[in-house]
């Protein structure tokens, strides 16, 4: 009998949205910010940064948020599948830019808190987190070494890019989706 090799989900939805995203974003990120202004990126910047401390200090204060983190994962799809339709439709990279922010801002960090608990749930004990870190943090390092060699071969233009870009975060949304699944029918 052969030995099977146990996969954490966690691990390889991490692994391939590094592909995703590092096969798409040296194309994405160069076009957006050779289009946007520096003020924009700087306003960016402090959106996100400002979405950290609130959306944390509520996370840290609301913890029945969690039950809604299916609804964050299936939301951030359906908005970022939205945000790319706009832009290849209008070719306005400048409000894609904009409407990416928002979406990163008030949706993709309630995931990311959310995440949190739920590795929190997931890797009880302290040696647990400590292998899932380092694992986690090798799949994205060996991600994006595979996607940034897939950035170098492929000349793909802007738009396919994106769609590419939107797939991965798609099937990132998804892994979640069905390990909080997993994991809150545990309890």
């Amino acid at each position: 009998m052969k030995n099977k090799i146990k996969v954490d989900a966690m691990i390889l939805a991490s692994l391939l949205v590094t592909i995703f995203y590092s096969s798409t974003y040296p194309y994405i990120h160069k076009t957006i910010i050779s289009i946007v202004s520096d003020n924009m990126i700087a306003l960016n910047q402090i959106i996100n940064c400002l979405s950290i401390v609130v959306i944390g200090t509520i996370w840290n204060k609301k913890k029945s948020l969690f039950k809604h983190y299916p609804v964050f994962c299936i939301v951030e799809t359906i908005f970022n599948i939205s945000t790319t339709v706009y832009g290849l439709i209008t070719g306005n990279i400048i409000a894609y830019y904009i409407l990416d922010t928002l979406v990163f801002a008030m949706i993709t960090r309630n995931i990311i808190c959310g995440g949190t608990r739920l590795r929190a749930m997931r890797y009880k004990t302290e040696d647990e987190r400590s292998a899932y870190d380092n694992n986690d943090n090798s799949a994205c390092a060996i991600g994006t070494i595979i996607g940034s060699c897939i950035a170098m071969i492929l000349k793909l233009d802007f738009n396919i890019m994106l769609i590419i870009a939107t797939f991965g975060n798609c099937i990132d949304n998804t892994f979640y989706y069905f390990i909080y699944r997993k994991e809150t029918n545990k309890r």
